[in-house]
């Protein structure tokens, strides 16, 4: 909040302070101990925060807490394969490839035979 007032209102501040400092030390003793009588029962009509706030801002970091593991721990969600291009699944599916399939070992043996010599 900001305390820069216009010096018209600064100036009505400042008197107004002064009125009421005046009046307070005019009090008589009774009106004074009435006036803090009043106070003190002020204060303790006043809710009180206690420990049930405490328990309840305890438990909230709690559940942050324990939230923040579980998001942190929590596996990786897995990659979606993409989905084959019908053009592709063709080329896999043809007659050839199936017969390729059908001699992988032969294929196989011949890559090895390659290699060794």
């Amino acid at each position: 909040m900001s305390h820069e007032f216009h010096p018209d209102a600064q100036a009505f501040v400042a008197r107004a302070k002064a009125v009421l400092d005046r009046s307070v030390e005019d009090l008589d003793a009774a009106a004074a101990r009435k006036l803090q009588r009043a106070r003190v029962v002020a204060l303790e009509r006043r809710p009180k925060r206690g420990r049930r706030a405490a328990w309840i801002g305890g438990l909230a970091a709690a559940s942050l807490a324990a939230l923040a593991l579980v998001l942190w721990l929590a596996p990786p969600a897995p990659e979606r394969q993409a989905a084959v291009p019908l053009e592709d699944f063709e080329l896999i599916t043809s007659v050839e490839n199936v017969e390729l399939a059908e001699d992988l070992d032969f294929y196989h043996w011949l890559a090895d035979d390659d290699t060794t010599g």
